[in-house]
């Protein structure tokens, strides 16, 4: 046999080898990807960047610098893994889904509205998807 018998075959195996080694790395990088866990601070940022996207506008409750206002408020851990936040959100990482609530001052006769959402993985990040109204009620005035 000649080298020039030999060359196709050296390329190849050179060429299978150099894929295999890029398919490895992807297969690490995406399970690396896929082992970020949702911590109360990501949960409160991706809450964050949902309220300045265009369906968080939509919802018409962050308007102006309402997010930046909310952005400077600190989570507070409860029970049973829930964390609150603003006063309006509660959210539980672990299961990634949260609650909105939006009330009236106490004492005043309007409708309170209640939205549920989740938190999702994408390519490595998470995110707030923009919650579904669940309930309206009307809360007594004085």
């Amino acid at each position: 046999m000649s080298i020039q018998d030999l060359l196709p075959s050296a390329v190849l195996g050179t060429v299978l080898t150099i894929l295999a080694g890029c398919l490895s790395q992807t297969e690490q990088a995406s399970s690396v990807i896929q082992e970020q866990e949702l911590t109360s601070d990501i949960a409160r940022e991706a809450l964050l960047e949902m309220m300045r996207s265009e369906p968080g506008e939509e919802l018409g409750w962050f308007d102006g610098d309402i997010p930046e206002a909310m952005a400077k408020m600190k989570t507070e851990e409860l029970e049973n893994g829930w964390f609150a936040w603003t006063g309006a959100f509660r959210f539980h990482p672990s299961k990634a889904i949260y609650t909105f609530v939006v009330r009236p001052r106490p004492g005043v006769r309007a409708c309170v509205f209640e939205y549920q959402g989740t938190f999702v993985s994408k390519n490595g990040r998470w995110a707030a998807t923009p919650p579904e109204l669940v309930s309206t009620a009307l809360q007594a005035g004085e």
